[in-house]
Parts: structure tokens; C-alpha cells; sequence
């Protein structure tokens, strides 16, 4: 996961109509966007794990 725009154009290199892409500020978003992303995700998933292991507890109560 790259947390940095700078490191990007190595994974990114791409050339459109004679121009480079992405320039400077597109690289930035691109990495910023996709370590929110990347922690958006991560974050759910821990909201899932918790969400599921108190809904397993409170069955597992519920029965004994």
C-alpha cells in the first residue's frame, strides 16, 4: 500500500495523448485515496469481527 504519491509512478507509469499520467497532485490522490480506502475497509472489517462475536456470545448465553 503505497502512503505516499511519490512512490506511485513506479506502479502507475502511464502515458495519455503525449502527456505523462498521473502528474504530481493526481498521484497524491490517487495514494491518499487508497490508504483511506484501505483503512475504511480495515476498519469494518474489525467492526464485523466484534459485531459477530458479540451476536455468537449473546446466542451462546441465551441457550445455556
Amino acid at each position: 500500500m503505497p502512503l505516499f504519491g511519490h512512490h506511485t509512478q513506479g506502479y502507475l507509469e502511464v502515458e495519455i495523448m503525449g502527456h505523462p499520467f498521473p502528474d504530481g497532485p493526481t498521484e497524491h490522490a490517487l495514494a491518499f485515496g487508497g490508504t483511506a480506502l484501505s483503512l475504511v475497509l480495515m476498519l469494518y472489517g474489525l467492526f464485523a469481527i466484534i459485531r459477530d462475536l458479540v451476536r455468537w456470545r449473546r446466542r451462546r448465553a441465551a441457550k445455556g
